[in-house]
């Protein structure tokens, strides 16, 4: 097996394969969660300073960010495969064909993110009038915010790649560094570029979309600079991707990309019908959101460490072993976010109030809360879940559980009890909380019965066949694993 330059790599891999699962998950995910408190700290200051503004400002962001997501999917999707095939490249230890893959991924999404952005630039009006519908008191900041958001498909593009090779080998910790200098950027320049201090101009709105621009590129520019001359064992080159890679990449990535574009435009269609009931209701779902963040901070750095762990334990074809982190990895995360859910919902009142001088505002937040948070731990297991699909390359039935609970028991069930039944605002909040229950639950039986633990990379060609070359003894693994080339969960 090829380990050229794969030394401070196959670091990673040894801790990650030969570690007790549950606990490398927790030393993978603790910078990340690190870096996602650092970033909903970034939210709620960034929506204290728009709500200084006027009343409503802070939902501005929250009209945008969906529409980004749509046009996001792509470099996501693609990420997540080759999260997929770079970390069972390097469980298989196998570090040369770990960088021609990261190499082809770069030049993929730079070529990618030009085109792209040119077509968010030329649609985003028609979004905003005829799929969304921006409240009229809402919509030039909307249009302006988004026209200097464009940017930051290109850079996340760029720095999308980089993230998905460092995580993939198990180095959290840098893109951690590089996104906590980011959001820390982000938040110094946030009042700065809104209301004009220090002699810079005020720019109200677009001023905090110059903020994100600019601590995106930030984190581009030097990953960058780390990759040029390699990093971590691996180094990136502008290479041009070849029929199998791309072939394979979007043989994964089509289902998340269809799954991603197809979250984006029900996040749209939630957003329309929050905004038919106003401006108020569309400030208070954006509140409802921010202080839902603070229970959900662990959420994100879970994920990613378990579609880590996920990637090269089965890699290395301990396949048992990646079933069981998954599952334990779905119950610790839903357990810690239960904790935050708590502490929102008891101090409901006082943390949402922080974001509205308006009565009216404040308790339909509130209202958004109790229907929602008691929920989180089921949304924190689906995401755990989802994780799962993106480490294993298996990607089908997660999507299809998104799908289920998105278009169906939240976006379907919210027009039919808040217009249908006529309850209003409540009856979005209400089908928010079942779509979380029920993603949650389904994503759980998937992780624990699904068949997923199958490699999407090829299998060592020095590895036996079983059933030609009976295993013996000393290929048994001392933990309880199957032979190696034997995949008895994979069936």
């Amino acid at each position: 097996m090829p380990r050229a330059g794969g030394h401070v790599a196959e670091k990673y891999r040894e801790k990650i394969v030969k570690g007790e699962p549950l606990r490398v998950v927790i030393w993978l995910a603790a910078p990340l969660v690190v870096a996602q408190l650092v970033h909903i700290s970034y939210n709620i200051v960034d929506s204290l300073w728009l709500s200084r503004l006027y009343e409503g400002a802070l939902a501005v962001p929250r009209q945008v960010w969906p529409t980004l997501m749509f046009f996001y999917a792509v470099a996501m999707s693609l990420s997540t495969a080759n999260l997929a095939l770079i970390s069972q490249f390097v469980g298989a230890e196998r570090y040369g064909e770990a960088s021609k893959t990261a190499s082809k991924l770069l030049t993929f999404n730079l070529l990618l993110a030009l085109a792209v952005c040119l077509i968010y630039y030329i649609l985003r009006p028609y979004i905003f009038t005829y799929v969304t519908t921006v409240p009229p008191e809402l919509y030039n900041d909307v249009l302006s915010y988004s026209n200097i958001m464009l940017l930051d498909i290109f850079f996340t593009y760029i720095g999308t790649a980089f993230t998905t090779v460092l995580q993939a080998i198990g180095d959290t910790r840098t893109p951690t560094y590089l996104n906590v200098a980011g959001a820390l950027l982000n938040i110094v320049l946030d009042p700065i570029m809104i209301f004009g201090w220090f002699g810079f101009p005020a720019m109200g709105v677009a001023g905090a979309a110059i903020a994100t621009v600019a601590s995106r590129a930030l984190v581009a520019s030097a990953a960058i600079k780390m990759f040029v001359g390699g990093f971590r064992g691996l180094k990136l080159t502008i290479v041009k991707p070849d029929r199998q890679w791309l072939i394979k990449s979007f043989k994964i990535a089509i289902p998340l990309a269809a799954l991603q574009m197809s979250n984006s435009l029900a996040f749209m269609m939630q957003l329309r019908l929050v905004n038919a009931f106003g401006a108020v209701v569309a400030a208070a779902y954006s509140i409802g959101f921010t202080v839902m963040d603070i229970a959900d901070a662990a959420m994100f750095g879970f994920s990613q460490s378990t579609a880590i762990v996920v990637g090269q334990l089965i890699g290395a074809q301990l396949y048992s072993k990646a079933r069981r982190s998954a599952v334990l990895s779905s119950l610790f995360v839903g357990a810690v976010t239960a904790l935050g859910a708590v502490f929102v919902y008891v101090f409901r009142y006082p943390i949402a109030s922080i974001f509205t001088s308006s009565p009216v505002v404040l308790s339909e937040a509130v209202s958004f809360i109790e229907y929602f948070a008691l929920t989180a731990p089921f949304f924190a297991i689906f995401f755990i879940g989802f994780a799962v699909g993106r480490g294993s390359g298996h990607t089908y039935i997660p999507s299809a559980i998104a799908f289920i609970r998105l278009w169906i028991l939240r976006i379907a069930l919210g027009y039919v009890l808040a217009i249908g039944l006529g309850m209003g605002p409540a009856g979005i909040w209400l089908s928010m909380a079942i779509s979380n229950v029920g993603g949650g639950v389904l994503a759980l039986a998937w992780t624990y019965f699904g068949r997923w633990t199958k490699p999407v990379i090829e299998t060592a060609p020095t590895v036996p066949k079983v059933a030609t070359v009976p295993p013996s003894p000393r290929s048994l693994k001392s933990d309880g694993e199957e032979p190696r080339g034997d995949c008895r969960d994979c069936s």
